[in-house]
This record gives C-alpha cells, sequence and structure tokens, in this order.
C-alpha cells in the first residue's frame, strides 16, 4: 500500500524545498514554472495549506532568491544560484 506521509515542515523548509525544485527543474533564466504546480506539490507533502506556501514563495521572491513574474511564473534568480545552493545545503537535511 502506499500512504501519502504528510509532515509538519518549518518555512526555512519549504522555502528549501522550493527552491530544490525549481533548481532540479531547472526553473532558473528563461525557463519559469507556474506557481500552481508549485504550490499543489508542496501542499500535498506538507499539513500546512496552500496559503502558507504562497507566503513561503512571495518571501523568497522578496529575499531574492527567485523572481515572480506578471503571469504568474516563477524561477530561480540565476545570477544568485549560489545564495539559493547554499540555502538549500543549509535547511534541507
Amino acid at each position: 500500500m502506499n500512504y501519502l506521509v504528510r509532515r509538519d515542515l518549518t518555512d526555512e523548509q519549504i522555502k528549501a524545498d522550493i527552491l530544490n525544485r525549481l533548481v532540479n527543474a531547472g526553473a532558473f533564466g528563461s525557463y519559469h514554472i507556474p506557481v500552481d504546480p508549485v504550490r499543489s506539490w508542496i501542499q500535498n507533502k506538507i499539513k500546512k495549506n496552500g496559503k502558507v506556501v504562497t507566503k513561503c514563495i512571495d518571501d523568497l521572491a522578496r529575499a531574492g532568491l527567485l523572481i515572480k513574474t506578471a503571469r504568474n511564473t516563477i524561477y530561480a534568480d540565476h545570477q544568485r544560484l549560489d545564495e539559493v545552493f547554499e540555502y538549500i545545503d543549509k535547511h534541507l537535511k
């Protein structure tokens, strides 16, 4: 049987997971991913709701680690990839 295990994650771990998924998908530079699939990927993994994920995306955009476009798509800032990788390493285990 396949059981979906939902975990309690901190906001920092959620942010690191968002960045990790963007980097693994190659979403930096000219390749963007819509916000809705990212929100649903993470929302299915955690106990918190999608509003927390949206808040985390907005926080990362304010920090400059990811860029949110007017068309509601996001991508990791390719000029700050070193900081993105450091953030992922620091908060994801």
